[in-house]
C-alpha cells in the first residue's frame, strides 16, 4: 500500500474533509473561483461519508458528480454576476464617461488637460479656454475625449 493510499485508509471520511480544506486553500492562492467548487463537493462527500458507510468507489463517483454540479451552478451564478456588472471594472477611464470636468490647461490644437475631481488628465477635444466646463464622451490612447457643455 502506498503512502497516499495508507493516509486515505487511515483518515477514512476525514480525507475528504482534508481535501476540502486543501482545495479551499488553493482557491485563496490561485485566482479564479474554480477550485472552491471542488472543495465544496469534497466537503459534502466527507460529511456524507461520516454519516453513511460507503465504499471509496461510491465516494469517488459521488465526488465527481457533485463537482460537476457545483461547477455548473458556480459558472451560472458567476456568469450572471459578470454580465450584470458595468463592464468597466478594470477600465478606469471608461468609468468616467458621462462625467463633467473643467479645462485645467487650455485645449489648443485638439489637445489639453482637464481637472476631474482632484486629478489632472490629458484630454482631446475642440479648442476651449481654461475653466470651460466639459463632458467626457469617451477615451482613446489614455486620453479623455471631451465636448463643451453649453452655458446656462
Amino acid at each position: 500500500m502506498g503512502l497516499i493510499e495508507g493516509l486515505i485508509a487511515s483518515l477514512g471520511p476525514w480525507s475528504w474533509l482534508v481535501l476540502s480544506l486543501l482545495l479551499a486553500g488553493i482557491e485563496v492562492v490561485v485566482p479564479g473561483t474554480f477550485f472552491i467548487w471542488f472543495g465544496a463537493a469534497a466537503l459534502v462527500v466527507g460529511l456524507l461519508a461520516l454519516a453513511v458507510a460507503m465504499s471509496w468507489q461510491v465516494e469517488l463517483v459521488l465526488f465527481v458528480v457533485l463537482s460537476a454540479v457545483a461547477v455548473l451552478i458556480g459558472r451560472r451564478f458567476y456568469g450572471r454576476a459578470s454580465k450584470e456588472s458595468d463592464g468597466f471594472a478594470n477600465d478606469r477611464l471608461g468609468r468616467q464617461v458621462g462625467r463633467f470636468a473643467v479645462v485645467d490647461r487650455a485645449i489648443e490644437g485638439g489637445s489639453g488637460h482637464i481637472r476631474l475631481d482632484d486629478t489632472v488628465w490629458r484630454a482631446d477635444g475642440p479648442d476651449l479656454p481654461v475653466g470651460a466646463r466639459v463632458r467626457i464622451t469617451g477615451h482613446r490612447d489614455g486620453r479623455f475625449l471631451v465636448e463643451p457643455v453649453p452655458s446656462d
